[in-house]
C-alpha cells in the first residue's frame, strides 16, 4: 500500500473552489533528435502540461512542501489528466547548445476537474476508509425526525471519496440502538455500533438549535436562530480522537425549524470541509506530529519471551516508527504500533514471523500464535 505524509492531507479535494481555473506558468524541455524540431516541441508541450499540473497540485497543498510516494498520486493525476489542462499560451521558445528544445507557456488548469482525479487517487493511498456519521440534532425542545447535519456531513465525505456507511441497510433493533446512543450521546456505544457496522472512522456529535428573537417585517414574522453544532471524528477500532470541531452559527427563518435548518446545514458544512481534511491528515499520522499512523496490534497466545522477540523484530522492520505496548495479560498482548504504511503493511510482517493473521481492518490487526 502506498505511503503518505499529512501533506496529502490538504490535497484532498472536495475543498469548494471559488474560481473554475487556475493559471499555471510554466516551462517544458525536450531533445532534438535527428533533426526533428517538430517532435521535441510536442514532447515539450507534454512535459509543460505535467509540470502545470504539478505546480496545481502543489497549490493544492497550501505550502506544505514535504510528501513521500508523490510520485504515486502525481502518476495517478497525470493518468487521467486528459482535458484538465487547456489554454496553452507559448511565451517563448528556444534551443541550448546540447541540442535541447525548451518552451516556457501559460496554461489553465481545471481546478474542479482536478479535485476529481486527487480525491479518489488520495482516499486511495489512505486505505479507503470506511466512516459513519451519527448525529443528533435539537430544535428548540424538538428532535427533528431527520438530522440536516448528519446528511451534510454524509454528503460532503462522501463527495470527498470517502466510504460511507449506508444506514438504510441496519435492521429495525440496530436502528433502535443507534438512535438511543446517539440521544444519550455515549461514546462508547456509538464506537461500539460503528465496529459492529465494521466503520472505520466514526463521526458523531449533537447540534442545538433555539430562537433567540422574533421581529415583524412586513407582516411577517422573522426569527433569529442560533445553532451550536460538536461534531468529533475517531477511529471506531480504538476511540483514538482524529478531530473535533465546534461551529456556531446565527440565521434566520421565516420559523424557528427553518432558521434551524438553515444553521445546521451551514455550521455542519463549516464543520465538514475541515474535518474531511483533518480525518485524512490524522491517518496519515499528522494529528500526533509523528510520522506514521497507529496501528493497534492485537496477539493471542503469547508468552513474556515471545512478546519480547516480537516487539524487537517489529522495531527492526522497515517502516516502522514505533512500538508500543499497552498491555500484557493472560497470553494477550496489545501493542501500538506507529507505521509508515498501512494496518496491512503490519499484518505482513506478523505473517512473516509466523503468526497467524486473523483480523484486519483499516486501524487495527488481530493475530494469533500457534503452539
Amino acid at each position: 500500500m502506498k505511503k503518505l505524509v499529512l501533506v496529502l492531507i490538504s490535497i484532498i479535494l472536495l475543498s469548494v473552489c471559488t474560481a473554475e481555473a487556475r493559471t499555471i506558468e510554466a516551462e517544458g524541455e525536450a531533445a532534438v533528435v535527428e533533426g526533428n524540431v517538430s517532435a521535441a516541441r510536442e514532447e515539450a508541450k507534454r512535459q509543460l502540461y505535467r509540470n502545470a499540473l504539478e505546480r496545481a497540485i502543489g497549490a493544492r497543498v497550501e505550502g506544505i512542501t514535504e510528501m513521500k510516494d508523490f510520485q504515486v498520486v502525481r502518476d495517478r493525476v497525470f493518468s487521467g489528466s486528459r482535458g484538465l489542462v487547456k489554454n496553452l499560451e507559448i511565451s517563448k521558445e528556444w534551443r541550448t547548445e546540447d541540442g535541447v528544445l525548451h518552451l516556457k507557456g501559460r496554461c489553465e488548469v481545471e481546478e474542479t476537474a482536478l479535485d476529481g482525479v486527487l480525491g479518489p487517487a488520495v482516499i486511495d493511498a489512505l486505505g479507503n476508509p470506511r466512516v459513519v456519521v451519527l448525529v443528533d440534532e435539537m430544535i428548540g425542545d424538538d428532535r427533528p425526525f431527520l438530522s440536516a447535519a448528519e446528511g451534510e456531513v454524509e454528503s460532503a465525505f462522501q463527495r470527498a471519496g470517502y466510504l460511507m456507511l449506508d444506514k438504510g441497510q441496519l435492521d429495525a433493533i440496530a436502528s433502535k440502538r443507534v438512535e438511543a446512543a446517539k440521544i444519550a450521546g455515549d461514546e462508547a456505544e456509538l464506537a461500539e455500533l460503528a465496529r459492529y457496522f465494521d466503520a472505520d472512522v466514526l463521526i458523531f456529535g449533537k447540534g442545538q438549535s433555539s430562537s433567540f428573537t422574533a421581529q415583524k417585517m412586513s407582516g411577517q414574522t422573522i426569527y433569529g436562530v442560533r445553532t451550536l453544532l460538536k461534531l468529533k471524528a475517531v477511529i471506531a477500532q480504538t476511540g483514538q480522537s482524529l478531530a473535533v470541531e465546534v461551529p456556531e452559527v446565527r440565521s434566520k427563518g421565516l420559523s424557528e425549524r427553518d432558521g434551524a435548518v438553515k444553521g445546521l446545514k451551514e455550521a455542519a458544512k463549516n464543520a465538514s470541509s475541515s474535518l474531511v481534511n483533518e480525518v485524512a491528515y490524522a491517518l496519515t499520522g499528522g494529528g500526533n506530529g509523528v510520522p506514521g499512523r497507529s496501528i493497534r496490534v492485537s496477539v493471542e497466545g503469547m508468552d513474556f519471551g515471545s512478546v519480547r522477540d516480537l516487539e524487537a523484530a517489529l522495531r527492526e522492520s522497515p517502516g516502522v516508527v514505533g512500538v508500543y505496548r499497552r498491555s500484557f495479560r493472560s497470553g494477550r498482548l496489545e501493542l501500538d504500533v506507529t507505521v509508515d504504511g498501512t494496518a496491512e503493511d503490519v499484518a505482513v510482517i506478523l505473517d512473516g514471523r509466523g503468526l497467524e493473521v486473523v483480523d484486519l481492518t483499516a486501524a487495527t490487526v488481530g493475530a494469533r500464535r500457534s503452539r
